[in-house]
Formats: C-alpha cells, sequence, structure tokens
C-alpha cells in the first residue's frame, strides 16, 4: 500500500459530504448499540464516482467520529487520494469485498461482543428472534485465520466466504456486514450483534429451542422489513444518537 499525498485534492462534493456525515451517524450508532472496542472498528463508502473507498480513519473510536474529516478516500490498491489520518490495517476487507460485491455500497467490520464470542462456537446461527430473520438465509463464518485482514489476498477469501450473504462471522476476531445503503448496512450490524447474544442466551440455558425453518425464512423476512420498516429503524436510532465523543487531540492527528 503506497500512501501519496492528499495536497490538492477537490474539495467534497455537497451530496458526498452529506453521506459522510450519514456514514457518520452510523458509526455512532454501532458505538452507542455494542460495537465499541476503543479505537478498533470500521464503516466504510463506495466512492459515487467510483474512484475507490471512504473508510473511517484509524486512531479514534467509532463514538468519535465526527463528520467528512474522520474518512479517508484510498483507491482498490490502498493508494491514498484525499483525507488525513492514519489507515486501518485492514483497508483490504473494505476494498475486496466491495470490489467482489457490485450490489452493496457499504462495508462494516466490527468487534461487538456477543457475535465475536458466537464466531468460535461451531454451531449456525439461527433465526430464533426477527433480528436473524432480518439478515437473511444464512449467516457463513471465516476460518482461513483468526488474525488481520490485512492483505488483498485474505480480503478476498473473506469476500469468497462472504458470497451474497449481509453478514460473515470471523472465527476468534469480529464480525463483516454490508449493505446496499448506509442504513442498511449500520442495522445489519446492529441485528447480528442481537441476534448471536440471543441465541447465545438461549444455549446458556442448556435447553431446547425452537427456530424459523430456513424454508421460511425468506417469506418472513419480506413481511418484517421492507425499505419503509428500514428506513423507520434508522430514523429511530438517529434520534436517540448521541453527539460525538469529545477528543482532546487535534481532530486530524493521526
Amino acid at each position: 500500500m503506497t500512501d501519496s499525498a492528499a495536497a490538492g485534492a477537490p474539495p467534497i462534493a455537497d451530496a458526498l459530504a452529506r453521506d459522510l456525515l450519514q456514514l457518520a451517524s452510523g458509526c455512532r450508532i454501532l458505538h452507542q448499540q455494542g460495537h465499541a472496542d476503543m479505537t478498533l472498528g470500521h464503516l466504510s463508502l463506495r466512492d459515487p464516482d467510483g474512484r475507490g473507498v471512504w473508510l473511517k480513519r484509524s486512531g479514534i473510536g467509532l463514538g468519535e467520529v465526527r463528520d467528512p474529516s474522520d474518512f479517508v478516500l484510498i483507491d482498490f490498491d490502498g493508494r491514498r487520494l484525499a483525507g488525513d489520518g492514519r489507515l486501518h490495517k485492514e483497508w483490504p476487507l473494505h476494498t475486496e469485498i466491495l470490489r467482489a460485491r457490485p450490489d452493496i455500497n457499504v462495508v462494516g467490520h466490527s468487534h461487538p461482543f456477543h457475535a465475536t464470542a458466537f464466531s468460535a462456537l461451531d454451531i449456525e446461527l439461527r433465526a430464533v428472534t426477527n433480528e436473524a430473520v432480518y439478515l437473511g438465509p444464512r449467516v457463513p463464518r471465516f476460518n482461513d485465520t483468526t488474525g488481520l485482514i490485512d492483505t488483498p489476498q485474505l480480503g478476498a477469501a473473506l469476500a469468497h466466504t462472504l458470497g451474497d450473504a449481509s453478514s460473515v462471522l470471523m472465527r476468534n476476531h469480529g464480525i463483516a456486514f454490508v449493505g446496499r445503503s448506509i442504513a442498511a448496512c449500520t442495522l445489519t450490524g446492529v441485528f447480528l450483534e442481537r441476534a448471536c447474544r440471543s441465541q447465545l442466551a438461549l444455549l446458556a440455558t442448556g435447553l431446547p429451542y425452537a427456530a424459523t425453518p430456513a424454508a421460511e425464512i425468506a417469506a418472513k423476512q419480506a413481511q418484517i422489513l421492507d425499505d419503509t420498516l428500514l428506513a423507520t429503524f434508522w430514523a429511530f436510532y438517529r434520534r436517540g444518537l448521541a453527539p460525538p465523543i469529545n477528543i482532546t487531540q487535534h481532530h486530524t492527528d493521526p
């Protein structure tokens, strides 16, 4: 990965600036909904002009993301095109998933407690609650490494395991999740953590439990999650959104 200077980069267009403000909101929603892990975790947005990926900068937590200045534009080979601050080592997670999935525009990666714990189990995530139904028919588990996704090869392998799913469990590491929109991706991350928490709670009882049959998940998902409801959920979380956490360092320091 080379790090070219962003000096002289054109100003961010108004529409893109609004999208990056929404992406900052998504980061802070994830922070509030159990995805906080110090300065780890990131969301990215496909650049609308096809230049690459806008990725949360390294060195700040999800709850500290404020505005477009907290994102860095890189091309699909990891070269910086605009923005200040360090790059997350796992930038290939974002570029390779977006490269493999032209149907989605937003990628998230985080380490929520329950989903990360669930990733260590050798059992399938089942639709014991509606949150798991929202995720779709399957949530695969990535086993190639428990380490960082810090090379294009590992990013491509993760994208292959993800396939056409909404999210993937990363063994002993965390999760990745995707969406056509910022709202869809953010909410998928929220739903996955809640779904894992519910199944872990049932497993802890040691009692038998039932789940929505796999053959019924698609039909049930169509009943309980349409675009209108997705927008309603997004608005709900945005109404409860806390302001960015104050940080003492200069806003654009790495």
